[in-house]
């Protein structure tokens, strides 16, 4: 749906939606154009299969000629790690009339991928949120489910931006969603909810309640939804001066399924505010869930007043308490350099990256000045973020379809210590959607390359393991030799083979994370593998 940038206030910056946009930039990293597009290609969301890692899956929102109303979400998805991708599958229209958009995806714990976008028609107003499921990694899909119906809340129109999170299992669907931009307040976040997997939803809720509202002002109450354990969680804007003198952001948190919340403040303050020059900056917020512990969430956002800024809390006892905010890009600060455009992403053992836009390398500070995008790594076991890198090879120039609806989003997933990412950028004239994959050389480090386009990696499975693993290598090269370290860097065992696949025993070894280094054919590949 057409996308709608808050209206900074002097009070408020956490009015803003969230937004979702990357682009890689590293001095060894090469980009790789993954919708060729002549017009345009937006807001891709990137999801990465957890039985599978070589199986990734980039939806976005793009035009198609022909198609009566040109805008359709494309599919398009990769068994190799992203080497190669298939054929674009366009995600079906409920009406002729319609057009789509606001893409966003997840797996479940067994494979299954699950994907939510908007088919609607503005004038006259009809449509929904709709869901679709695929069992064979983004290749086909099933008939889409309506999940949110966009007349349901008489003109308020509840489809604008929705998010989908599901449990691991895969049965418990959650999908949120807000009024459009030109819906004026006040407004307020929408839950709805499927039990069966997303067979059929049931009606929807509100999700802010009365001493938690979202208050007059705040235009698009953007909720953004996660689920960890057997919690869903949200967190939504608030400013309500009856509730609070200060704005808030709210976290709800529901353990059985949406049908009740308790709330939590995670910020209450008026440091988060704009000053009224935020020019067209996406600033969005994003709600994380990290899978090595069901208590631990984190929050990204966008803060500043002269610039905006990347910052991080956390939360150890599932949202009741938070930390107090994390600076994240580490350029100097209030140097009118601004940073939009945030994602996220922990792995599975609760390493996390956080990437955004950024203009540190630009002439000019500001909004329309050049961009390339940018990303912070922080391991599991500390507190602090290793230095910023490179996410994207080009310090692209600023075009004006930046500053247009239907470029507020871009994507990250962290697995094994790999980043892959997908973002639009315009460097040559038109918005396409770009990609890249990185990895963590040895663990834990600041030092992050990127992954050979040879598709030379290798597969650990079952990870985590139950003492008894396979390890695997995709470019078919037979596997020399395996050395167990731990995270220190200690080794454990060595054992030589000499085959394309070799089964592994840590059953004698205590449980815990340790280090995997493959030799195949001159080369090694590490990876992490949890016990």
């Amino acid at each position: 749906m057409k996308r709608f940038i808050p209206h900074p206030s002097p009070i408020f910056f956490l009015l803003f939606l969230f937004t979702f946009h990357f682009s890689p930039n590293t001095s060894v990293a090469q980009d790789i154009d993954i919708s060729n597009g002549n017009v345009f290609d937006g807001e891709p969301y990137i999801a990465v299969n957890p039985t599978n890692t070589q199986n990734m899956v980039i939806a976005w929102m793009g035009f198609v000629f022909n198609s009566g109303t040109g805008l359709t979400i494309k599919v398009k998805s990769s068994f190799n790690g992203g080497a190669t991708w298939s054929n674009a599958v366009n995600m079906p229209h409920l009406r002729p009339t319609f057009k789509s958009a606001d893409v966003s995806m997840t797996f479940d714990a067994s494979g299954n991928l699950f994907l939510s976008y908007i088919d609607y028609r503005q004038s006259p107003d009809s449509g929904g949120v709709y869901v679709c499921k695929s069992t064979n990694g983004g290749l086909n899909w099933s008939a889409p489910v309506l999940a949110i119906d966009g007349l349901s809340d008489g003109n308020k129109l509840p489809i604008d931006r929705p998010w989908i999170a599901v449990n691991n299992a895969g049965d418990k669907i959650f999908v949120t969603s807000k009024p459009p931009s030109w819906v004026s307040p006040p407004n307020r976040p929408y839950m709805a909810h499927s039990e069966n997997g997303g067979a059929n939803f049931f009606p929807w809720r509100y999700i802010d309640t009365t001493g938690f509202l979202v208050g007059n002002i705040l235009a698009q109450p953007m909720p953004a939804p996660a689920y960890s354990g057997n919690n869903f969680f949200v967190m939504y804007p608030s400013y309500l001066p009856s509730q609070s003198i200060y704005p808030k952001y709210i976290l709800a948190s529901s353990s059985n399924n949406g049908a009740s919340f308790a709330y939590y403040t995670a910020i209450a303050s008026n440091i988060c505010t704009a000053n009224g020059g935020a020019d067209s900056a996406k600033l969005g917020y994003k709600l994380l869930t990290d899978p090595s512990n069901q208590n631990h969430l984190g929050f990204i956002f966008p803060c500043g007043s002269t610039d905006f800024d990347i910052y991080f809390i956390e939360s150890f006892d599932a949202g009741v308490n938070w930390t107090s905010p994390v600076r994240v890009n580490d350029d100097a600060v209030n140097n009118g350099v601004m940073q939009d455009m945030m994602w996220g992403d922990f792995d599975l053992n609760g390493d996390l990256v956080i990437t955004w836009r950024d203009r540190r390398n630009a002439a000019g500070t500001g909004y329309a000045t050049a961009s390339e995008f940018y990303a912070a790594f922080r391991c599991h076991d500390s507190a602090n973020f290793f230095p910023n890198f490179h996410l994207s090879d080009s310090l692209v120039a600023y075009n004006n379809i930046l500053s247009q609806s239907g470029n507020d989003f871009m994507g990250v997933c962290l697995r094994n210590d790999t980043l892959s990412a997908a973002w639009g950028s315009t460097r040559d004239g038109s918005l396409d959607i770009w990609f890249t994959r990185m990895k963590a050389t040895n663990g834990c480090v600041s030092n992050v390359s990127l992954v050979s386009s040879e598709s030379q990696f290798i597969s650990v499975f079952p990870n985590p393991s139950d003492g008894k693993s396979t390890v695997r290598t995709n470019s078919g090269d037979a596997i020399e030799k395996i050395i167990v370290s731990d995270m220190s860097g200690k080794k454990i065992m060595e054992k030589k083979y000499f085959s394309t696949e070799a089964n592994i025993d840590l059953t004698e070894l205590p449980h815990g994370i340790f280090l995997l280094t493959v030799f195949s054919e001159g080369k090694s590949f590490t990876q992490k593998i949890i016990h």
